[in-house]
C-alpha cells in the first residue's frame, strides 16, 4: 500500500530528528529555544495586525520563562521583533539570558522582506542593527564585523509583492547566510523538510559558482561559507509551545566550563561556531491552530477600538481595510456578550493549564461543561480536543437555531419573511446621520438582535475556532505556489494533485445532479484523483463520494422552501488537509460554494466554479425578487462568481454568460460551452493530466 504524502513527510522528519538527536553527547549540550516571543513583540509585520493596532502577543516574560523551564530548556533567550527589551529587563533582574532579537530585514535588490534571528549584541549594537535592517547586506556585513551570529528564520516564509521569488534569490541568500532555521515549530512539516533538503543538496562547487554569478565574496558575510549550520525554534508567541521545538547546543566540557562561565555565553559560542542540532515535533497544523486560537482569545480579552479614521488613513489596500473593519466589529461584538467573554477568558486560562475554580464550574450552564473539560485536555497536549469543542458548540448552535426558525416560520419576525424585503432592509445607507439619528433610520434598519439572542455564544465560539484553523492553514500554505515550485527545483516532496468537488445539488433531482452523477460514474470508472463532496443526511459515502452529515437542516420559507444545509466547516477544513487535495471545483451557490471559497483562501489553492443554473432567472421566477433588489442580488452574485479563479457556463444562460465574458475581459480563466456534453468534456480537462 502506497504511503500518503503526509505520512511520508512525517517519517522523513522523524528520521531527520533522530539523526540530530544523536549528533552530540547528551551530557554536553544546552537545550534552548532559539526563536520565541513575549509581549515586547508589539508591532506585527502583518498589515492587518497593524491596522487593528494589536500586538502579536500579551505574554509576560516571566510566564514565557516558566514555560521554557517546564519544557526542559537549560539556556534561555527571547527573540522579539526588532528589539531586545525583554532580554535587557530580565538581565537587570539577574536572570542569565542571551540577548537576541528577530529583525525584519529588507533584501533591496529583490524587494523581499525576511526575518533574521540575531544574538549576543549590546544595546549600542542593537541601535546600529535596527538602522541597517532596511538593507540586508549591510546588516549582515556589520554583524559579521562585530562577530554577531545570525540565523535566517523560516527561509521559505517571506514578505513580497511577488508570489514566488526567483531561484536567484535563494542562491544569493546561500552566499550571505551560514546558519539556517530548518525546524520551525509554527511551519508545516512540508516547508521544514524542503529547507532541509535544499541545504543538503548544496555543494562547495555550487557556492563557488554562485559567488561568481553574483560577484560576491562570501567571506564578507560568513566565517566558513561552505559549512551551513542548522537550528530549530518554536516561533511561539503565546507561550503554549515554547521550548517544545528548539536547538541542542554542543559545548565541549560543559560541566567544567559551567563553573566559571554563564550558560548564555556558552550558548552564544555554540551558535557562533554552528554547533547546533534542532529538535522538535511534527504536529505543526494542530499546534499552530491552538496557538492562533489562544491569540484570538487574547485579542478578545484585550481588544480596544482602533478608530475608524485611523483605519481609513492607514497604509493598505481597500480590501485590507474592509477585512480589518469586519474583524474589528466581530471582536467588538464578542466583547459585548458577557457569557461569550467569560467563555473566552476561561478557555484561555485552560489552554495555559489553569483549571477553572469550583465556583466557576458551578456557575457554568450544564451544556457548556464539556467544552471546558476539553479545553483542559488541550492544555495537556491532547490537541484533538479542539474538534470535540467545536462539535459541542455546533450542537448547541443547531439546537437553538432550530427553535428560532420555528418562531420564524410562525411569523414572529415579519420583516424577515420576504427575501425581497430582507435584501432591501439589509442595504446600508450612505448618510452618516442615519446611523446617529434613530428617526433617520427609516426602513433601512433591521433589528436582528432578538433573532440572534441566545445564538451569540455558540456562534462566536465556533467562529473563533474556525478562524484559528483558517489563519493556521493560511500561514502555512499562503506560499503554496512557491513550495510547489521549490519541491520541483530540488526534486523531492512534490505535493499530490487531487481535486475536491463540492456540491449541494447531489440529490435534488436537478440537471446539475444528473450531470454530477455522470461525472461521478466516469471518475469511478477511470479512478481519477477526484472526490465529490456533499452534505446530506440521506446518503452515505462511497468510492470517490464523500458525504458529510449536516450539523442541521432548515427550510427557509422566504426562499421558496429552500432546504438550507448547515455543514461542519471544521470537519471540511480537516478533511481537505487529510485528503491532500490541491484544488477545488464548486457547482453550487449554496453553503458548499462558500466552503469552496473558504478552502481557496485557507489553503491557497485554485478554485473553479461550474455554473449550472441561471440564478437571476431563479430569483425572479421563484423568489419574486424585483426592481432594485434584483440588481442588488445580481451584484452579490457577480461578486461571488468573481471570487473564483475560473468559471464555466452555458452559452444559453444569458446572465451566466455575461459574467463569464466579464471574467475573460479581466484576464481570468473562463469558458462558455453550448451543451452539457461540452461542459462535461471541459471539466474532464481540469483533472491532473497524468490521470485524465
Amino acid at each position: 500500500m502506497n504511503k500518503s504524502f503526509r505520512q511520508t513527510l512525517k517519517e522523513e522528519f522523524e528520521k531527520f530528528l533522530l539523526l540530530q538527536q544523536n549528533k552530540y553527547p547528551p551530557t554536553e549540550i544546552l537545550k534552548v529555544d532559539l526563536h520565541c516571543h513575549d509581549y515586547n513583540s508589539d508591532v506585527p509585520d502583518e498589515l492587518i495586525g497593524r491596522i487593528l493596532n494589536v500586538p502579536e502577543t500579551w505574554l509576560p516574560s516571566e510566564i514565557l520563562m516558566d514555560k521554557l523551564r517546564k519544557n526542559n530548556c537549560t539556556a534561555f533567550t527571547i527573540t522579539n521583533h526588532n528589539n531586545a527589551r525583554s532580554c535587557y529587563a530580565l538581565q537587570d533582574k539577574g536572570v542569565d539570558i542571551l540577548t537576541a532579537a528577530e529583525f525584519s530585514c529588507r533584501v533591496p535588490d529583490f524587494e523581499i522582506g525576511i526575518h533574521v534571528l540575531t544574538y549576543g549584541f549590546t544595546p549600542d549594537q542593537e541601535v546600529r542593527l535596527d538602522k541597517l535592517r532596511k538593507n540586508l547586506y549591510r546588516f549582515l556585513e556589520y554583524a559579521r564585523q562585530q562577530d554577531i551570529p545570525t540565523i535566517w528564520a523560516h527561509p521559505l516564509y517571506h514578505y513580497s509583492s511577488r508570489k514566488i521569488p526567483p531561484a536567484s534569490f535563494f542562491n544569493k541568500m546561500l552566499l550571505v547566510f551560514e546558519r539556517f532555521e530548518v525546524v520551525n515549530g509554527q511551519r508545516d512539516t512540508w516547508q521544514n523538510l524542503l529547507v532541509k533538503e535544499w541545504l543538503e543538496s548544496i555543494s562547495p562547487e555550487d557556492i563557488d559558482r554562485y559567488a561568481g554569478i553574483f560577484g560576491i565574496d562570501p567571506l564578507l558575510y560568513c566565517t566558513d561559507p561552505y559549512q551551513k549550520a542548522i537550528s530549530g525554534g518554536s516561533d511561539c508567541h503565546m507561550g503554549i509551545f515554547a521550548g517544545t521545538t528548539g536547538s541542542c547546543l554542543y559545548v565541549p566540557n560543559l560541566a567544567e566550563r559551567l563553573r566559571s562561565e554563564s550558560r548564555s555565553q556558552l550558548a552564544l559560542e555554540a551558535i557562533r561556531f554552528g554547533r547546533m542540532a534542532p529538535y522538535g515535533t511534527f504536529q505543526n497544523a494542530e499546534k499552530m491552530t491552538i496557538a492562533f486560537l489562544d491569540y484570538a482569545c487574547q485579542i478578545t480579552l484585550n481588544y480596544t477600538d482602533p478608530g475608524l479614521l485611523r483605519m481609513l488613513l492607514h497604509k493598505g489596500s481597500p480590501q485590507d481595510k474592509l477585512i480589518s473593519f469586519v474583524v474589528s466589529n466581530l471582536f467588538s461584538e464578542v466583547r459585548r456578550h458577557r457569557v461569550t467573554t467569560t467563555f473566552v477568558r476561561i478557555f484561555h486560562e485552560s489552554l495555559m493549564g489553569k483549571k477553572p475554580s469550583l465556583w466557576t464550574k458551578i456557575a457554568l450552564r450544564k451544556d457548556y461543561q464539556p467544552i471546558f473539560d476539553e479545553a483542559l485536555r488541550i492544555a495537556g497536549r491532547n490537541y484533538r480536543s479542539i474538534t470535540e469543542i467545536n462539535r459541542h458548540l455546533y450542537a448547541i448552535l443547531a439546537g437553538r437555531l432550530e427553535k428560532k426558525l420555528k418562531k420564524f416560520n410562525a411569523g414572529k419576525y415579519p420583516e424577515m419573511q420576504s427575501l425581497d424585503n430582507l435584501i432591501e432592509k439589509m442595504e446600508l445607507p450612505v448618510s452618516i446621520r442615519s446611523y446617529v439619528d434613530r428617526g433617520e433610520r427609516g426602513t433601512h434598519h433591521v433589528d436582528i438582535s432578538a433573532f440572534l439572542d441566545g445564538l451569540s455564544f455558540p456562534f462566536f465560539g465556533a467562529v473563533l475556532i474556525l478562524a484559528a484553523h483558517f489563519i493556521s492553514a493560511r500561514t502555512m500554505f499562503n506560499i503554496r505556489p512557491m513550495l510547489r515550485d521549490f519541491s520541483e527545483r530540488i526534486g523531492r516532496f512534490a505535493h499530490p494533485e487531487r481535486i475536491l468537488w463540492l456540491t449541494d445539488s447531489w440529490d435534488d433531482g436537478s440537471e446539475a445532479a444528473r450531470f454530477l452523477g455522470e461525472m461521478h460514474g466516469e471518475i469511478k470508472r477511470r479512478q481519477w484523483p477526484v472526490d465529490i463532496l456533499t452534505c446530506s443526511s440521506r446518503h452515505s459515502s462511497e468510492d470517490h463520494l464523500i458525504v458529510l452529515p449536516p450539523v442541521g437542516e432548515f427550510t427557509l420559507p422566504f426562499a421558496d422552501g429552500y432546504r438550507c444545509i448547515f455543514p461542519d466547516f471544521l470537519s471540511l477544513h480537516n478533511l481537505f488537509l487529510a485528503g491532500e487535495y490541491d484544488r477545488v471545483i464548486c457547482s453550487t451557490e449554496g453553503a458548499m460554494g462558500f466552503a469552496g471559497l473558504y478552502l481557496k483562501h485557507a489553503y491557497s489553492v485554485e478554485a473553479s466554479f461550474c455554473m449550472h443554473t441561471d440564478r437571476i432567472a431563479y430569483a425572479q421566477q421563484r423568489l419574486h425578487i424585483e426592481g432594485h433588489n434584483l440588481n442588488r442580488f445580481r451584484r452579490i452574485l457577480r461578486f461571488f462568481y468573481h471570487s473564483f479563479d475560473q468559471l464555466i457556463a452555458m452559452q444559453s444562460d444569458t446572465c451566466n454568460a455575461k459574467v463569464v465574458k466579464e471574467m475573460m475581459r479581466s484576464g481570468k480563466q473562463a469558458c462558455l460551452v453550448n451543451t452539457p456534453e461540452e461542459m462535461f468534456e471541459y471539466m474532464i480537462r481540469q483533472i491532473p493530466p497524468e490521470k485524465a
